[in-house]
C-alpha cells in the first residue's frame, strides 16, 4: 500500500523529509500557509551557513555572568521587549539552567551529532537536482578584535578541537593580507575549513520544491489549525486524511502540539537580516563577527548581514531600530563598503529551552511525528532532521539515538 504522508510545514526540514519519503516510495503532501521560498518562511532569511562547528549553544556557562550586558547595553546584539518578559520567563529560566556545565556538555554532544556532516547531508539531499548548484564548499572565518578576544574563547576552541574540527588561528601577516577590507576594529581571525554555505536560500528551497513536485509530491498552500492521529484540519474546515503526520512548523508547532496535549518549551528567537545589493565588494567566503554576533555571507551578487536575537513574541511587528543596529555594524566592520539597494527581513527562529530540536515519534499518537526547533542551525541540520525522521517513518534502521531529542522530554 502506498501510504499517504502529510507534512505540516515546508521549510528546509519539511522539504527534506518530503523528498526523502518520496524517494522511499510513499505519497507525500506538504502543507504550508505560505509558498515555499517565500520571505515569510524562516528558512528564507537565515545566514545561509552550513555551520558544522556551531555546536556551542547560546546557553553557555558564561551567559548568566554576561546577562546584564546583553540586557542593558546599547551595544548588545540581544533585544528584549520588556513587556514580553513575563511570558518569556517559563522559557528563559530553564534556558539559563541549561548553561550549567553538565547540561552544557550534553547539549554540545547532541548538537554535534546533527551538525558535523551538514555539507555531506545537503549534497546527498540535492544530488542530481538543480538545487545542488547553490551549495558552496569552503571555509568560514571567525573574526575577532584581537588575540586576547580569541583567548577568551579558548575553551570553545578546545571543545571544537576535541570534536575533530579543522581550524587555524591566523598570524598577523596572514590576517592583514587576507582581511584588509575590514576596519581596524578587527585584527584577528580563526578560519574553519570543510564548511559550506548556500548562495541563495530562497532559490535553494524553490529548486528542492521543483524536485519534490517532479517526483509526484503535492504542495498545498493552506493553514493547519489542528491535527489528530490520522487527520489534518485546515482553517477552511477541510480535512485531509493521512496514514502518518509529520509536524515541521518551526515555532508554530507549539500551538499544534498543544491541541494534541503535547508540551514543548519553544520560543520565537527573532532574527533580522539586511541584504545589500549592487555592493562594491564581496568577501570570498562567509564571516562571523564574534563580538557583534553577526554573520556576513556572500550570496550571488549580494551581501547578507544576518543576526540579532530579539525576544518580542511571535506576533510583534519588526522594530525598525533592529535594522538601524545592523546598519551601524556594517559601517563598524566594513567602512569602505558601498551599495545601491537593500532588502530587509525579520523571521522567527524556533528555539527550545535546551537548544535541541524536537525529533522523533509521539509517545501517545501512533501516527504522529515531529521534526522542528533548529534554533540558530535550522538550515545546517534541516536535511539531517529530514533524513532521520523519514527513516523512522519508513521503518529504516538509523543507528542514531533519538532519546535526547524526543518531545516527551518536555512532559516532566
Amino acid at each position: 500500500m502506498n501510504k499517504n504522508i502529510v507534512i505540516v510545514g515546508a521549510g528546509i526540514t519539511g522539504l527534506s523529509a518530503g523528498l526523502q519519503l518520496l524517494r522511499g516510495g510513499l505519497a507525500v503532501t506538504l502543507i504550508d500557509r505560505v509558498d515555499i521560498g517565500s520571505e515569510k518562511q524562516t528558512s528564507y532569511g537565515n545566514a545561509g551557513l552550513l555551520a558544522a562547528s556551531s555546536i556551542i549553544p547560546l546557553s553557555s556557562p558564561g551567559l548568566v555572568k554576561n546577562l546584564p550586558f546583553y540586557l542593558f547595553s546599547k551595544k548588545s546584539p540581544l533585544f528584549l521587549k520588556y513587556s514580553y518578559l513575563p511570558k518569556l520567563l517559563p522559557w528563559l529560566i530553564p534556558f539559563l539552567k541549561n548553561s550549567q556545565k553538565h547540561n552544557f556538555t550534553n547539549i554540545i554532544k547532541n548538537l554535534h551529532q546533527l551538525t558535523y556532516d551538514t555539507v555531506e547531508q545537503h549534497i546527498a539531499l540535492t544530488k542530481n537536482t538543480k538545487a545542488s548548484k547553490f551549495i558552496n564548499k569552503g571555509k568560514i572565518s571567525m573574526i575577532f578584535r584581537d588575540q586576547s578576544e580569541i583567548l577568551k574563547s579558548k575553551s570553545d576552541f578546545e571543545i571544537r578541537k576535541k570534536y575533530g574540527f579543522n581550524f587555524k588561528n591566523l598570524s598577523d601577516y596572514e590576517f592583514s593580507s587576507e582581511y584588509n577590507f575590514l576596519s581596524n576594529n578587527y585584527n584577528s581571525a580563526v578560519e574553519f575549513y570543510d564548511h559550506g554555505w548556500i548562495s541563495s536560500p530562497q532559490k535553494y528551497l524553490e529548486a528542492i520544491k521543483k524536485e519534490f513536485i517532479s517526483l509526484g509530491g503535492m504542495f498545498k498552500k493552506a493553514e493547519v489549525t489542528s491535527i489528530s492521529n490520522n487527520e489534518v484540519i485546515l482553517k477552511d474546515n477541510n480535512i485531509i486524511s493521512a496514514d502518518k503526520i509529520l509536524i515541521c512548523s518551526g515555532v508554530w508547532s507549539k500551538k499544534l502540539l498543544k491541541n494534541i496535549k503535547h508540551k514543548v518549551n519553544i520560543e520565537a528567537e527573532r532574527g533580522f537580516h539586511i541584504v545589500l545589493k549592487k555592493v562594491s565588494f564581496l568577501p570570498p567566503n562567509p564571516l562571523m563577527i564574534i563580538d557583534k554576533k553577526i554573520a556576513i555571507t556572500p550570496m550571488e551578487d549580494t551581501l547578507r548581514f544576518a543576526g540579532i536575537v530579539d525576544f518580542s513574541g511571535i506576533d510583534a511587528p519588526a522594530d525598525k531600530s533592529r535594522y538601524d543596529y545592523i546598519r551601524s555594524l556594517i559601517k563598524n566592520i566594513m567602512p569602505s563598503l558601498s551599495w545601491k539597494e537593500e532588502d530587509l527581513w525579520m523571521g522567527q527562529r524556533p528555539s527550545t529551552s535546551d537548544s535541541l530540536p524536537v525529533l522523533g515519534k509521539s509517545k501517545s499518537l501512533e501516527n504522529v511525528y515531529f521534526a522542528f526547533g533548529g534554533q540558530h542551525v535550522g538550515l545546517t541540520i534541516g536535511p539531517k532532521l529530514g533524513k532521520l525522521v523519514s527513516d523512522l517513518i519508513l521503518n529504516k534502521k538509523t543507528n542514531f539515538n533519538l532519546d535526547p531529542y524526543l518531545q516527551s522530554r518536555f512532559n516532566n
